[in-house]
């Protein structure tokens, strides 16, 4: 048994399910779709800040300084200022298993456990896909709200009108532009990783570590580089002349960390990835995206919403409502490699269906 709540059923894996076996796997199944709803929010996480709202007006951080006074001065009252509008969609997809009588009447606990892991894999992938989507897309579009009317759905910084604050710069807000390209190959000499540092940590809105995460066509150039540290192997022991990497980011990652590169990036494989695109974020601050569920509670997450006895077909029908956006529109970039120019990959041109 693979799924959690399956796991105690082992021992009846190849067991037809009848009698007391029903409600045995009614409740796995439940039991799977929780852990799974539990799994997706902490991956989520390292993208997502959840909402129920439609729209909302991103307050940003203000550059002041003190004002000059004497002891019977008092310092006037600086009203906070700088904003943007961003909105999300809220998008509905489903999955659903069945069968017809014969098939039910010789469905086996192992059965229902592999069309309840093939319907779960399924919301993942929809739910990266539209993630990835709302990363790499650089331009807006036009969501129609059936209740409030058209909502333009942002990206990351595009360099558009909007301007952002810069730690330690320059007293006024300028453009900023978090879709990078460099048409060279990962070198010594064209090492994207510092500028990617430095684009992030310029940012009052972003804290934390920097993470990179690359696509498997990259890893070698990546690990190549002579700024690049691997992850310690706990079964081998590197020699006294071998820098070590002993940190730990301590935060949960969609791939596999692989090391850290001495610009202060740390760098994980993550296979997903279309090749040659690269997304790195900062690990606190506010998160990038914002993910939009309805307010009522039972329409949130990935569930059962139905089922259908209609002789001889059954079926169980499972809902997810979620849409993405741009939140925190300078707390993540995507990086294309071997191209001069910026451009989202085919399969990530925003909106998804």
């Amino acid at each position: 048994m693979r799924l959690y709540g399956f796991h105690t059923l082992q021992d009846v894996a190849n067991s037809r399910i009848t009698g007391s076996l029903i409600e045995a796997v009614n409740t796995a199944i439940a039991e799977a779709v929780r852990e799974h709803n539990r799994q997706m929010d902490a991956l989520m996480a390292l993208f997502v800040e959840r909402t129920t709202e439609y729209k909302r007006r991103f307050a940003q951080v203000g550059a002041v300084r003190l004002q000059p006074i004497d002891e019977a001065g008092r310092a006037r009252p600086v009203k906070p200022g700088g904003f943007y509008d961003v909105a999300w969609p809220l998008q509905m997809a489903g999955a659903a298993w069945g069968a017809d009588f014969v098939t039910r009447a010789k469905m086996t606990v192992s059965d229902a456990e592999r069309a309840t892991s093939m319907m779960l894999e399924g919301d993942f992938r929809w739910m990266r896909d539209h993630v990835l989507a709302a990363l790499f897309d650089n331009t807006p579009w036009t969501f129609t709200d059936p209740l409030f009317g058209d909502l333009t759905i942002q990206p990351l910084a595009n360099g558009d009108s909007v301007t952002y604050q810069i730690s330690g710069g320059g007293d006024a807000p300028s453009t900023d532009n978090h879709y990078l390209a460099q048409a060279e190959a990962i070198s010594d000499t064209d090492d994207p990783f510092e500028e990617i540092y430095e684009e992030l940590r310029e940012h009052p809105e972003n804290s934390g570590e920097i993470v990179a995460l690359i696509p498997t066509n990259l890893k070698a150039a990546v690990q190549g580089l002579d700024a690049f540290r691997p992850a310690r192997d706990p079964n081998l022991q590197p020699g006294s002349a071998t820098d070590v990497l002993i940190g730990d980011l301590g935060v949960q990652l969609p791939g596999r960390l692989i090391g850290y590169h001495t610009a202060r990036v740390w760098i994980a494989e993550w296979p997903s990835l279309p090749d040659n695109y690269l997304l790195a974020l900062a690990t606190g601050g506010l998160r990038a995206l914002r993910m939009r569920e309805d307010p009522e509670p039972e329409l949130q997450g990935f569930n059962l919403v139905a089922r259908r006895d209609d002789h001889p077909f059954y079926e169980s029908q499972y809902v997810r409502r979620a849409g993405f956006g741009a939140w925190n529109r300078v707390g993540a970039l995507a990086y294309r490699i071997g191209d001069a120019s910026y451009a989202p990959p085919a399969a990530y041109d925003a909106p998804l269906p």
